[in-house]
């Protein structure tokens, strides 16, 4: 849980700071290091969502979904590995990410409505497709 809540920190600081600033920032992670870090673990804990009873374990869900929208700001940039600005730049990848982006927003509006139909349609039929259509056209490369 420490690992996340890191993650999510450094990502929105990441992103606060770009946005205030209006400075295009140089990647420092690559896209594997973004995926392994944030991605993997916070869409996992989407994924496995369900039988939600607690405050605590729907603030879970939030969180992983606020981490899932830090990353994919990040991820909109492309990454520190070599080429991976340019293919950021691509239409598809800046789709597929926009798709991420949007799957995690209506993870929150589930979340907020306290809604496991919501939240499990989000997950499986809004944010899994982007991501696995994303790793079939690019996590070869």
């Amino acid at each position: 849980m420490f690992y996340k809540k890191f993650a999510l920190m450094v990502a929105t600081a990441l992103t606060l700071v770009a946005g205030v600033s209006g400075a295009q920032l140089e990647p420092q992670l690559t896209v594997k290091e973004i995926m392994n870090a944030i991605i993997t673990p916070t869409t996992g804990t989407i994924w496995g969502a369900y039988q939600l009873q607690t405050e605590a374990e729907w603030q879970e869900v939030e969180n992983a979904a606020l981490s899932v929208i830090a990353a994919a700001n990040l991820l909109s940039a492309g990454g520190a590995g070599e080429g991976e600005v340019a293919v950021a730049e691509e239409a598809d990848w800046q789709s597929y990410n926009q798709q991420m982006l949007d799957a995690a927003r209506q993870v929150l509006v589930a979340v907020a409505a306290k809604d496991e139909e919501a939240l499990f349609n989000a997950g499986n039929d809004a944010l899994y497709p982007p991501c696995e259509s994303c790793h079939q056209q690019y996590q070869q490369q």
